[in-house]
Formats: C-alpha cells, sequence, structure tokens
C-alpha cells in the first residue's frame, strides 16, 4: 500500500464532523482512490482514526462492529437506525472536498 495514498484517507476520515459519515465511495473520490483501497485502508488502520464515520453507501458497518458504532453514533448525535447511518447524516463528495481543501493537508506536502 502506498503510504502517501494511506495517510492521505486516514486524514479525510478525521475530517468528517461529529454527527456526520461518509461512504468509502466518498473517501475515494476525493483521495483519489477507489472503494476498495478506501476498505482495505479502513480495515488495516482504521482503528487509529474515527473509523465509525466511514460507511458502505447504505450507511451499514459490518455486523461485528455494530454495537460500539452505535454507541459513538449516539454520542455524536449521528441520525441512525439500529442498523444503519440515515441518508441525512451523509457528506457530499463537494462537502467532503471543501473540509480537505479548507482544513486538509496533504502528505504529500507536508
Amino acid at each position: 500500500m502506498d503510504d502517501v495514498s494511506v495517510e492521505r484517507v486516514l486524514r479525510l476520515v478525521e475530517l468528517v464532523p461529529a454527527g456526520r459519515v461518509v461512504s468509502y465511495g466518498t473517501i475515494g473520490l476525493v483521495a483519489s482512490c477507489s472503494p476498495r483501497y478506501v476498505g482495505r485502508v479502513m480495515r488495516i488502520f482504521g482503528s487509529n482514526v474515527t473509523w465509525w464515520k466511514v460507511v458502505n453507501a447504505a450507511g451499514a458497518l459490518p455486523v461485528q462492529l455494530l454495537p460500539e458504532a452505535r454507541r459513538h453514533w449516539d454520542e455524536e448525535g449521528t441520525v441512525h437506525g439500529h442498523d444503519k447511518v440515515l441518508k441525512s447524516a451523509f457528506l457530499s463528495v463537494e462537502e467532503l472536498d471543501e473540509l480537505w481543501q479548507t482544513r486538509g493537508i496533504d502528505p504529500e506536502s507536508g
């Protein structure tokens, strides 16, 4: 795995505000990588970041992660049902890109 791409994905995850989530695809579009790559990064390194803010396009996470994710979602006020986050909690590609442009630090530049 490319260290710069991994760091970019993890930094993007950390920009997601409390109460909001992003899909693997949204992270991938802003980080210039595939949703599958984002999933791999999250599986290997995700425990070091706010992993509960990265969900699939349906708003779900793997079943084994749901109990802990629900606790985080409740603490942050993320709107969710029993097994997934509701669409109103999703950041759009444009919103995440704006956060990246204004608050992100690309690992290639420092």
